[in-house]
């Protein structure tokens, strides 16, 4: 029904004419019993009021909300518009569906996308409800069953606005006390694999350090006051770093390029051996209460030896 003015008192005119169609009587149940549905009078019928047509827009590219055709909210101002094509969509779905029958409602369109009609409305149709069942669902429970739901989750979950709920079953103590054993038999595992490969590599690191000490002592390029315990502490570095490169080549591991590694391993080492004769020197300097760069460093063990 295309509208430009339908007034209170004329709407309530057409109701009081009809008392009979707006109130099906309810059967009555046994406690237990499922409801019957409420006995539909002779008289049936579906009313849809909108206010002006518009021939240009599609249907289903508006939103829509909807009041008692005769009541105060259901009058349709003047200069009220509603799409033609989704007004007939309203009125042939409500015509077939059962929450269409014995209804007389007005429809006005929804310009404001943040209300809850069109969200709700919008919500439905991207969730991939066919047009039938967004009506359905509008006429059914609407707006208002919505706005309950969110009341109630509210008042079940009153920190949600901090970010969190008190009722989600993962913030329950017994979830937490499964995550964290969870968590902590992975870290066990995890470690557990750590440490193997860390025990394999110091293996090799050692067997690594015990050859070059013998090949250095033949050599005779080390002291030979230093004994083989000492010699590995003072080589450590660069025999992990020889072990870990063979226990990646010998576990199928990704090597780029052992040089390279080397190359890389031996300036690393460069630096850390200047900032740590930097340190010393400044350490120095502050006991003695001298400038730094006037000291002269002492003689190094390590340019004795040859890697």
């Amino acid at each position: 029904v295309g509208a430009t003015e339908l007034d209170a008192a004329s709407s309530k005119a057409v109701l009081d004419k009809f008392p009979h169609a707006f109130n099906p009587e309810t059967v009555e149940t046994e406690e237990g019993e499922e409801p019957a549905e409420a006995e539909v009078p002779p008289t049936t019928f579906t009313m849809v009021a909108v206010g002006d047509l518009d021939e240009d827009t599609p249907e289903g590219r508006c939103f829509y909300q909807y009041e008692a055709f005769g009541s105060d909210d259901g009058v349709i101002p003047a200069d009220s518009v509603f799409p033609r094509e989704e007004s007939y969509r309203l009125i042939t779905e409500l015509l077939q569906l059962a929450c269409g029958r014995q209804q007389a409602l007005s429809f006005a369109q929804v310009y404001n996308p943040n209300i809850t009609e069109a969200r709700l409305i919008k919500g439905l149709r991207e969730a991939g409800y066919a047009r039938p069942q967004e009506i359905d669902h509008m006429i059914r429970s609407g707006p208002q069953a919505y706005q309950e739901f969110v009341d109630e989750w509210k008042e079940k979950n009153p920190d949600a606005e901090k970010g969190y709920t008190s009722d989600a079953w993962w913030e329950q103590e017994i979830y937490q006390k499964s995550r964290q054993k969870s968590a902590e038999r992975d870290a066990a595992k995890e470690q557990a694999v750590v440490d193997e490969r860390t025990k394999e590599i110091e293996a090799i690191a050692q067997e690594w350090a015990r050859r070059e000490y013998f090949r250095q002592s033949m050599a005779g390029t080390v002291s030979e006051n230093t004994t083989e315990e000492d010699f590995t502490k003072d080589v450590w570095d660069r025999a992990m770093f020889e072990a870990d490169l063979k226990y990646r080549q010998m576990n199928g591991e990704e090597v780029l390029s052992a040089d390279a590694e080397l190359a890389d391993f031996k300036a690393r080492q460069e630096r850390k051996k200047e900032t740590m004769l930097k340190r010393a020197k400044e350490e120095l300097a502050e006991l003695l209460d001298e400038d730094p760069d006037t000291l002269i460093p002492p003689e190094s063990d390590d340019d004795e030896k040859k890697e």
